[in-house]
């Protein structure tokens, strides 16, 4: 929130700035609909001959809708250059459903029954997602290309066996990539529609018992933005 707290006044100023040139200051909101996939492994540090083996490797996804704010300020008598910030106020689970697991051990790896099995189960969701973006195009045909860099937070949910350990939640920057089309409506009124494409940093996260696990997030969605510049 403080990062984002930052970037508005950044945006107000440039505003204020350049308010004796041509250009306009636009808010609105936006529809998008997304599908989330995710990869990962987990390497747990004690081995073991049983069922578990040690290492697991999972898939995730989700489709998902919701909405977003948005500030933006274009630049210029043809307004070819936008600079914007675009916050979504709510939560995404990364996976549609729980994943579980059950880790056992057989006799030869009898410590390790001590240390890790049981029943896992687990999930993750974005949240607090906010991308900072600069738009180019236009023109006569409406036609734009956007990129945006994103900051998100990775909140982890575990239900685990007591000597299993939890991991914590994290932070992700992502960049996104966009193509998009752009019209005004009545006297003020802006639309646009665009796709969209986001590539998210490898997460890498170790749980209280020094387990490990490297996971890769992408996400690729459509939205409908409806805004007003004055």
């Amino acid at each position: 929130m403080k990062k984002l707290n930052i970037l508005l006044s950044a945006l107000l100023s440039v505003f204020l700035f350049t308010s004796v040139q041509a250009g306009s200051f636009g808010l609105g909101v936006s529809g998008n609909i997304a599908s989330i996939s995710a990869d990962g492994t987990e390497t747990l540090t004690k081995s073991n001959t049983g069922t578990e083996n040690s290492v697991q490797t999972a898939t995730a996804g989700n489709s998902v809708a919701y909405g977003a704010v948005y500030a933006e300020y274009a630049f210029g008598d043809g307004e070819h250059f936008v600079f914007g910030i675009e916050h979504i106020p709510f939560s995404a689970d990364i996976n549609s459903k729980t994943l579980s697991r059950t880790d056992a051990s057989d006799s030869v790896a009898a410590v390790y029954t001590a240390q890790q099995s049981g029943t896992m189960k687990a999930n993750a969701a974005i949240d607090n997602h906010t991308t900072y973006y600069v738009e180019v195009g236009q023109g006569g045909t409406g036609l734009y290309g956007k990129v945006g860099w994103t900051s998100v937070d990775i909140d982890i949910t575990q239900s685990v066996s007591t000597n299993a350990g939890t991991y914590p939640d994290v932070s992700l920057d992502a960049v996104t990539y966009a193509l998009g089309y752009k019209a005004g409506f009545g006297e003020k009124g802006v639309v646009k529609v665009e796709g969209f494409v986001t590539d998210y940093d490898s997460l890498n996260v170790t749980s209280t018992s020094s387990n490990t696990v490297a996971a890769n997030l992408d996400v690729v969605g459509a939205k409908l933005m409806l805004g007003v510049k004055f």
